[in-house]
């Protein structure tokens, strides 16, 4: 019986395109639904106030990215414990409260909707401005 040897190089090779398949995969795989697009894009802007769109409407499951394009701190904020006047912010039964936390100007932050229902929320620096946003989250 003849036992053949393998070359060490042929391992070598075969462990590092396998260690590199698995990161990719696990890099676009696992993680792809973080680097997919957005399904909607909202832009904080300063004059006035104001969330572009302020409605939008999504599907369970997708994520939505607002981006901070004025001069101003701004912020995202679905949490009663934030806001000044809890009336101004509402929640679907089950729904989590989110806070973007302050954002500084050209800061993103993005938020995935697990539980279908209306969002409306506001951003604590201009919400005696008005500044309110509301998002539909269909199933």
């Amino acid at each position: 019986m003849k036992v053949e040897k393998r070359s060490p190089k042929l391992g070598y090779r075969t462990a590092v395109i396998g260690l590199a398949a698995l990161s990719a995969g696990l890099f676009f795989g696992a993680a792809g639904s973080a680097l997919a697009a957005p399904a909607a894009v909202i832009k904080m802007n300063d004059t006035p106030p104001k969330f572009v769109p302020d409605k939008v409407t999504i599907k369970v499951g997708q994520t939505v990215q607002w981006q901070n394009n004025a001069q101003t701190l701004h912020s995202v904020d679905a949490d009663p414990s934030m806001v000044q006047d809890a009336k101004d912010i509402s929640l679907p039964a089950g729904a989590k409260p989110f806070d973007s936390g302050f954002m500084n100007p050209g800061a993103t932050w993005e938020y995935t909707f697990t539980t279908p229902g209306t969002y409306k929320y506001t951003c604590v620096p201009h919400e005696k401005d008005g500044m309110m946003g509301t998002i539909e989250v269909t199933k």
